[in-house]
């Protein structure tokens, strides 16, 4: 059973930290003495495992009807709850929130943490043993890299992949030409950001959406055979000692109660 401890620190209540990227502890308040940059958001990434599928219902309800409420009230922002399809865990959820600062991660973390419901709710979950664990990420991104559609209904119909590489050439971000090999492949991001702190550092996570899963592995097999990106796979391996390596992916549906404001 996951502990209070745990359960608290994606809360932000926790005095300790939460396992940030690859799982190495880094506490949420230091990360925010740290200001983002003009122009720079935060991405929170919740992981939830689940210790059987079947307490996916009560998880969801727990998500969609008290923690997602109560964040709309306290900022403006997609939050996207996600069920995982094909993970290196399952079962698993996870919930993804777009924050303007770490400040305001740590604040609505804080004011979650202190809500009536919310505790109630949470110990609630606790108590019946429903949580094996919560994996939290922290991401900066460029405004300009977000890039969610109008409205919900397009991701609703296919499948997500969450996607970190651990690429030591791309020290200040994927340079532009690498973009232009995804793009031409057929990868185009709703999120493209770098990891805040943790394992792997530089590392940058992806968030593609696909039409499905055959759409999906059309694209991975078209972008392993482009003789540009393996030509620069090869040159980063000569220069940096390693190319452009996956580190994690993760394939998810989106959950039905995910907003975009």
């Amino acid at each position: 059973m996951i502990s209070r401890r745990e359960v608290l620190s994606w809360l932000g209540a926790s005095a300790g930290g939460c396992a940030v990227g690859a799982g190495s502890p880094l506490p949420v308040a230091a990360a925010g003495t740290q200001p983002a940059a003009k122009g720079t958001r935060v991405v929170s990434l919740e992981s939830f495992y689940l210790t059987h599928a079947d307490h996916g219902a009560r998880l969801h309800a727990y998500l969609g009807d008290t923690v997602l409420p109560q964040m709309r009230k306290m900022h403006r922002g997609p939050r996207l709850c996600l069920e995982a399809i094909v993970a290196p865990y399952t079962p698993q959820a996870a919930l993804m929130a777009v924050f303007s600062s770490f400040d305001e991660v740590l604040d609505t973390r804080a004011r979650l943490a202190s809500n009536r419901r919310v505790r109630q709710r949470r110990a609630e979950l606790e108590l019946a043993g429903v949580l094996e664990a919560v994996r939290s990420q922290l991401l900066l991104v460029d405004q300009e890299s977000l890039h969610f559609p109008a409205d919900l209904k397009s991701l609703r119909t296919g499948v997500l992949e969450v996607r970190s590489y651990d690429a030591p050439a791309w020290h200040e971000g994927p340079p532009e030409h690498v973009i232009e090999v995804l793009r031409h492949a057929g990868v185009h991001p709703i999120v493209n950001a770098a990891t805040a702190a943790g394992e792997h550092v530089p590392r940058f996570t992806y968030v593609i959406p696909f039409e499905n899963l055959a759409a999906r592995e059309q694209v991975w097999t078209k972008l392993d055979a482009d003789p540009e990106w393996i030509g620069m796979q090869r040159e980063w391996a000569s220069r940096h000692g390693s190319p452009a390596r996956v580190t994690s992916k993760s394939i998810y549906k989106l959950v039905v109660f995910s907003q975009l404001g």
